[in-house]
This record gives C-alpha cells, sequence and structure tokens, in this order.
C-alpha cells in the first residue's frame, strides 16, 4: 500500500468539499476568487482598522448578497484567508439554531470559538494569553483605555481588576485560565475576584458588582478587540454566513437581529465595536421578501417600540436600511471564469485520485445558475465516468430558500457555564 502524499490528501479534501458544496480551507486556499473588487474592498478596511481604533471608529462592514449556492462561503473563506495574512484574529460565524443572531452573548461565544489566531493552533484566549506583556506599552495602553471606560460607565471594573491581576498570579495556571475564560464569555465569581485582589493588597482599587449576561456579552464585543491589539494581532474579522436565517424568527427576535447586525457592522454611530471588520453574508433576494413583501422596515420598530426598547427599534432601522442597500452581489460566472474553474477543479480532481478526468464541457448557461451546481456537476462526472466508465446526464432542480416563521429556529439549546456567575 503506498502512501499518499500531502499534495494528494489536500486535493482529496478539496475535492470531498467541493462534492458536499461546502468549501474547508483547503478548496478555498486553492481556488482563487474573481471577485478583484471585492477583495481590494476588504483589504482597505482591514488597513484602516487600526487608524479607526486609535479614534474609536470602527470601519462600515461589508454585506454579500448571492443566490444559493452562489459562492458566498467561499468567498467568506476566501476574505478569512486574507485578514489571517494581514494579522487578524477571524472568526468565520454561520448563524444558526445554536448561533441565533438575536443573542449577543451566545454570538460572541460562538465568534470566540470560531476565532483562527495567524501562525497559532491554540484557541484564541490561549494564544492571547500567552502574548500579553504587562510590562510593554501595548499592555499599558489597554489598561490605560480600559480604566477610562470603566470609569464613564461603559465596562465593568471586573475588566480593570483581571487586567491588574494577570502579571501577579503569575503562579497559578488555572487562574489565568478562569480569566481566559470570562474574556472569552465564561462566568467567573466576583467572590473569587475579590479574593485575589486582597492577596494582591489591591481590594480597595477596584469595585466589583455583579452584572447582567446581556451587558456583559456587548462589553466583551468591545473588549476583546483591544485584547488582542495589546497580544500583538491587527485585529478581529468577523465573517457572518447564512444571515438570511433571520428571516425564519418571530418579529420581535428579527428586529432584535436587525440591531445586533447593524452593530456588528459598525453602521450605527452609537453602537460601533472598534477594532473589529465585519462581513455579513446573505441571499440576494433577502431584502425583496423581507422588506417588500413582508414589510419588516414598516412592522418591527413600532413593534419594539412598544415593549419599551426604543434604542433597540433605531438600531433596527438602521440593520434594514444597511441590508437594503449597499450590497455587494456576487457576479455570475462568465465563460472565461467557469473554464478557469473547471481547470483548476480538473488539476485536483487529478491529484486526488491519480486518474486525469477527460474534457468536458462546462454545461448550459442559465441565468441564475449558481456556482456550486456547475462545480457539483463537473465532479459528478468524473466519479461516474472514473468509477463506471460512462459519461452521464445530469439533472439538476433548484430549491428555494426557507424564509418562512419558525418558533423551533428560536430554541436554542442552554449553555453549560464553568464558574459561579459574575
Amino acid at each position: 500500500m503506498t502512501k499518499r502524499s500531502a499534495t494528494d490528501i489536500t486535493a482529496r479534501s478539496a475535492i470531498e468539499v467541493l462534492r458536499a458544496g461546502v468549501p474547508n480551507w483547503a478548496a478555498i486556499r486553492l481556488l482563487e476568487t474573481d471577485e478583484n473588487a471585492l477583495r481590494q474592498n476588504f483589504l482597505d478596511r482591514l488597513q484602516r482598522c487600526s487608524s479607526a481604533l486609535r479614534d474609536e471608529e470602527q470601519p462600515e462592514g461589508i454585506v454579500i448578497a448571492g443566490g444559493f449556492g452562489a459562492g458566498k462561503s467561499h468567498q467568506l473563506g476566501y476574505l478569512a484567508v486574507l485578514a489571517q495574512q494581514e494579522n487578524f484574529v477571524v472568526s468565520l460565524v454561520p448563524i444558526s439554531k445554536e448561533t441565533p443572531l438575536f443573542d449577543p452573548a451566545r454570538l460572541f461565544a460562538a465568534a470566540i470559538r470560531a476565532a483562527v489566531v495567524p501562525s497559532a493552533i491554540d484557541d484564541v484566549m490561549t494564544a492571547v494569553m500567552a502574548r500579553l506583556h504587562p510590562n510593554s506599552d501595548r499592555y499599558e495602553a489597554l489598561e490605560y483605555w480600559t480604566t477610562a471606560e470603566v470609569q464613564a460607565g461603559r465596562l465593568s471594573s471586573l475588566f480593570a481588576a483581571l487586567l491588574h491581576m494577570i502579571p501577579r498570579r503569575t503562579t497559578d495556571p488555572d487562574d489565568h485560565a478562569r480569566m481566559a475564560r470570562f474574556f472569552a464569555g465564561g462566568k467567573l465569581s466576583v467572590t473569587l475576584a475579590k479574593s485575589w485582589l486582597r492577596e494582591a493588597g489591591a481590594a480597595r482599587l477596584f469595585d466589583l458588582k455583579p452584572v447582567r449576561e446581556g451587558d456583559l456579552a456587548l462589553q466583551r464585543a468591545r473588549f476583546a478587540p483591544r485584547l488582542f491589539r495589546a497580544a500583538g494581532y491587527s485585529g478581529w474579522c468577523v465573517l457572518l454566513d447564512e444571515v438570511e436565517l433571520i428571516a425564519r424568527y418571530s418579529p420581535l427576535q428579527r428586529g432584535r437581529s436587525y440591531a445586533e447586525l447593524v452593530r456588528w457592522l459598525g453602521s450605527d454611530k452609537e453602537e460601533r465595536i472598534p477594532g473589529v471588520v465585519t462581513v455579513a453574508a446573505l441571499t440576494d433576494d433577502f431584502p425583496d421578501q423581507m422588506f417588500h413583501q413582508r414589510r419588516d422596515d414598516e412592522r418591527i420598530p413600532p413593534l419594539l417600540e412598544t415593549r419599551g426598547l426604543l434604542r433597540q427599534a433605531a438600531m433596527a432601522r438602521s440593520g434594514m436600511d444597511r441590508l437594503g442597500r449597499g450590497q455587494f452581489r456576487l457576479s455570475a460566472p462568465d465563460e472565461a471564469g467557469l473554464r478557469r474553474s473547471l481547470d483548476k477543479i480538473a488539476t485536483l480532481y487529478r491529484d486526488a485520485y491519480d486518474w486525469t478526468p477527460p474534457q468536458i464541457e462546462i454545461g448550459e448557461r442559465l441565468a441564475g445558475k449558481p456556482m456550486r451546481q456547475y462545480v457539483k456537476s463537473w465532479i459528478t462526472t468524473w466519479d461516474i465516468m472514473r468509477l463506471y466508465g460512462e459519461a452521464p446526464v445530469i439533472s439538476t432542480q433548484s430549491i428555494a430558500t426557507d424564509y418562512t416563521e419558525s418558533s423551533e429556529i428560536e430554541q436554542v439549546p442552554a449553555r453549560g457555564d464553568e464558574d459561579a456567575a459574575a
């Protein structure tokens, strides 16, 4: 039995996920994108992130729109690779039942779990804590900013207290792990934090009080990119996929989702997250379905206002306005682009199976035919030719996006917390 080369394994992995219609890192790295305008637009935002952070600003995010199978997930994956090359921590987060857009705590926790750190295999908080140098200018800048935020009432004093304790509890790695879990979205006992401060003779420096989990989630989101910068990273890139799931929530949760989305996109002047660059992907018919047919833009803000959620109502308006304008629509593949993709995937297929696929036609070009359909038909054709020696006739059927409301989609599984409540 011969040992397969690393190239063969990578190629096989790429082909398998392309066959399934969900490209992984191998496929994304091997198949570049032709969306050059999107690439440059995205890089410009990454470059502006540092200066914007100094001014407490956030580059406005990008909204990518395309039909089912048009390559939105592939584009997000490609942007993730670019962001890592620019030394950004990157989180690719598909919106799902487990990661509802209307829940700030779950969304933040999911983004931290998904975070990929440049040139490291550790989870993000382990890598960040290892790179913090308390005597450095970056760490002092983080402490200065955190103290100012605490004094202004925008951050819990627990953040400042933990930064004070990091260089003073170096003998117990478990304590550092507890701090890292808190920054990542876990709970930390206020009683425990107070005991640390007493041992360090700093009990009177910080007024620690319990904080609502919802408030902590928003505070962590603002603190995390500053923490990443203190550890030497350029910032935080958050890529939100399958945002069209908003459509399946109830009106109230849709309103909260629009508000959260506008916060991450940096499109609301009062609710930006400096240090973050966000890209959100959704189906191209979402605005028509939600704003022209279901009239969310008319119905949802008043609904939030009747519940006393005035700020969320204003943010929801901003979020719906952002989704209704300025989308980057993925271009339909032209014949030259399809031919390039066909040739690249044929090379991958050859490396994956040690079998040279014969030349085949691109396939019938129809308006609205997604890239995924082309790719899967090519691979299926080669599979059947390789295995059975026959040239198949491929038939396809389009899958419509489900925009119907579902109460089940909002029933989020309970979270498990390791430490006592903060």
